[in-house]
C-alpha cells in the first residue's frame, strides 16, 4: 500500500514521516510532496492508497486536490489537514468525501487511529473486491466447507481418527494429504481490549496473517477464535521443513498486530506435524500457553517446554520483607521483590501452584503484621487488597510482582497512620460530629480499620472519657445547639443527635443538663 502527503510546509511532511513506523500499518511507499500540482502528477503516475493533505495551500489548496481527484475517478482514502477548526471546513470535506478531517499540529495518537481505520477499510475493501470477481457465492461455500473440515481436524471426533481425515479429504475434495507436513501456531491476547470484539479481532488477525505468509512463506490454512482473545492456526509446511521461517513469521504478526491492538500478543509455535496430529498438537499449545504464567508476551516454541523440570518453590524471603515494611524502606524492599522476581522469570518449571504459595505466604504475612499493629486484619486486607489485581496475581508472575508492590505501599501508609495516636484521636471526634444519628464504638473501629478494643485504649489515655461517654457527651453538646439556635422540634432534634427515642432522649437531657429539652430552649431564647 502507499500513501502521499501534501503540504506547502515541508517540515510538516518530514514530521509526519517520522511520527508512525508505517511498515508496521503494511505502507510499504510513502511519497511527500509541497504543491497540489506535485500531487497530481504523483496521483497519474502510481496507485495511490492513502492521501493525507493540507487544506490551506497557495495556488490550490486541498479541496481543489480534493475535487479533482474526484473528477479523474481515483479512489484514494483522503484525510485532510488544517491549522483552523472551522465547521465550514468540516461541512466541505464531508462533501467531497473525506476519509477523517486532522486539525495542526497532529497529535501521534490521533493521527495513528485515523492510519489504523484507513488501512482496515482498505484491506476490507480490497477483500469485497476480490470476492466480487471471483463469484460471491462460490467463495462462500468453498472456505465455509474448508472451515468445517479444519474445525473436525482439530476437534476431538475427528483429531485423533486418521481414516476418518482421510476420508474427508476424499469426500469434500480437500487439496491435502495425509503425509503433509503442518504447523500449528497458538495466538494468546493478554487480555481483551474494549472495542475489539470477536469479529473484529478474527477479521484483523486474518488479514494480518494473509499479509505476512505470502512470497514462499507458509500459507494460512485455518484460523479459529477460540475464545478470550485466542486463536488456533494451521498453516502448510511446504517442502522446506524450515523452523526459522516460522519463528520469523510469528514474530513479524506479533510486532504488526501490537500495533493495531495496544496489549501484549503470544505466539506459540508448534512443532511440525501430519494432519492428523494437528488437533493433538493444538491442545497441547494451549496447555503450554496456560501454565506459562512467567512469559507473556513474544513468540514461544513448543520444543522450549518439552523438558521441563518438576516445580522446586523458592520461597521469597518474607520476614525480611515484613521487617522492610515496617522500617518503612519501601525504596529496598522494592529493589527485594524486583529482584526475587526476576530470578523468577528466568525459571521454566513454575506454574500456577507456584503463583498460589507466594500469594498465600505473603497473605498471611500480611494478616499477621496487621493483627501486631491493632488493625483488623481482614478487612484492612480487604481495604489494601484489588480484587482485580489478586485476580492477575493468580494467573502470571508480573501481576503477582504488582500486587505485592502495591499491597506494600498501602500496608505501610495504614501502619504508619495506626501509629499516630493523636491523629486517629481527631480523626475520630471528627467522624462522631459528622456520624451522631448513628455511630458506635464498633463502628468507629471497623471505619479505621482498628481493632474495637484499640480504640477504647488509646480513646481513654488521650480524653479521659471512654468512647460511649465521648458519644454521649458530643449529643447532648449539638442538641443543646440546635435547641438554642434552630426552629426544629425537639422529637427532629433528638432523631438528629442520634436518639430515635424521644422519651429516652429527654430523659438522658434532663440527666446531664438538669432541665428538660423544652426547659432548656425557653431559658435560651427568654421565654417565659
Amino acid at each position: 500500500m502507499k500513501l502521499l502527503i501534501v503540504d506547502d510546509n515541508k517540515y510538516v511532511v518530514t514530521l509526519l514521516r517520522r511520527q508512525l513506523n508505517w511498515e508496521a500499518f503494511g505502507i510499504e511507499e510513502l511519497i511527500g510532496v509541497y504543491s497540489v500540482e506535485e500531487a497530481k502528477e504523483a496521483l497519474r503516475s502510481t496507485e495511490i492508497d492513502f492521501l493525507i493533505s493540507d487544506i490551506e495551500m497557495p495556488v490550490e489548496n486541498g479541496f481543489d486536490l480534493l475535487e479533482w481527484i474526484r473528477s479523474q475517478e481515483l479512489s484514494p482514502e483522503v484525510v485532510l489537514l488544517t491549522s483552523y477548526a472551522d465547521f465550514s471546513y468540516a461541512k466541505k470535506a464531508i462533501k467531497y468525501g473525506c476519509f477523517d478531517y486532522l486539525l495542526k499540529p497532529v497529535a501521534r495518537q490521533d493521527l495513528e487511529e485515523v492510519v489504523r481505520k484507513l488501512v482496515i477499510k482498505r484491506i476490507e475493501d480490497k477483500k469485497q473486491l476480490r470476492l466480487q470477481q471471483f463469484g460471491n457465492n462460490w467463495i462462500s461455500h468453498q472456505n465455509l466447507i474448508k472451515e468445517m473440515f479444519w474445525r473436525d481436524v482439530i476437534g476431538d471426533d475427528t483429531a485423533s481418527n486418521p481414516e476418518r481425515i482421510a476420508e474427508k479429504i476424499r469426500k469434500e475434495q480437500m487439496p491435502y494429504e495425509m503425509d503433509q507436513k503442518f504447523v500449528p501456531i497458538l495466538i494468546c491476547m493478554e487480555e481483551e481490549r474494549e472495542g475489539f470484539g470477536r469479529e473484529l479481532l478474527s477479521f484483523t488477525c486474518e488479514n494480518v496473517l494473509s499479509e505476512i505468509a505470502v512470497g514462499g512463506k507458509p500459507k494460512l490454512e485455518f484460523l479459529s477464535y477460540n475464545g478470550y482473545a485466542q486463536f488456533a492456526s494451521v498453516f502448510r509446511a511446504g517442502d522446506a521443513l524450515q523452523e526459522e521461517q516460522f519463528l520469523e513469521m510469528a514474530e513479524q504478526f506479533v510486532e504488526t498486530f501490537s500495533q493495531f491492538y495496544h496489549r501484549g500478543v503470544a505466539c506459540y509455535v508448534g512443532k511440525h506435524c501430519t494432519i492428523a496430529e494437528v488437533g493433538r498438537k493444538i491442545r497441547k499449545l494451549e496447555e503450554i500457553f496456560f501454565n506459562n504464567i512467567s512469559l507473556e508476551s513474544g513468540v514461544f516454541r513448543e520444543s522450549d517446554f518439552d523438558e521441563r523440570k518438576e516445580m522446586v518453590y523458592n520461597a521469597p524471603e518474607i520476614d525480611e520483607w515484613r521487617a522492610l515494611i515496617s522500617e518503612r524502606r519501601q525504596d529496598l524492599l522494592e529493589q527485594k521483590v524486583h529482584r526475587y522476581f526476576d530470578s523468577v522469570k528466568l525459571a521454566k518449571t513454575i506454574d500456577s501452584g507456584f503463583l498460589n504459595a507466594v500469594l498465600a505466604d505473603w497473605s498471611m504475612m500480611t494478616v499477621n503484621l496487621l493483627k501486631e499493629c491493632n488493625l483488623t486484619t481482614y478487612q484492612a486486607l480487604d481495604r489494601i487488597r484489588s480484587k482485580e489485581l489478586e485476580e492477575q496475581a493468580k494467573v502470571s508472575v508480573s501481576g503477582l510482582e504488582k500486587l505485592i508492590l502495591t499491597e506494600a505501599g498501602l500496608l505501610e501508609d495504614q501502619i504508619s497512620y495506626a501509629a499516630k495516636e493523636d491523629r486517629i484521636i481527631a480523626d475520630i471526634k471528627a467522624y462522631v460530629k459528622l456520624h451522631l444519628e448513628d455511630v458506635t464504638r464498633s463502628r468507629i473501629a471497623g471505619e479505621f480499620y482498628l481493632s474495637p478494643g484499640y480504640v477504647s485504649k488509646i480513646f481513654r489515655k488521650e480524653t479521659g472519657l471512654s468512647m460511649s461517654e465521648y458519644i454521649q457527651k458530643t449529643r447532648m453538646q449539638e442538641a443543646r445547639k440546635l435547641l438554642a439556635h434552630s426552629d426544629l422540634s425537639i422529637s427532629e432534634i433528638a432523631e438528629q443527635v442520634g436518639y430515635p427515642s424521644f422519651a429516652h432522649f429527654s430523659k438522658q437531657f434532663k440527666k446531664m443538663n438538669g432541665m428538660t429539652p423544652n426547659e432548656y430552649r425557653k431559658t435560651e431564647k427568654g421565654e417565659k
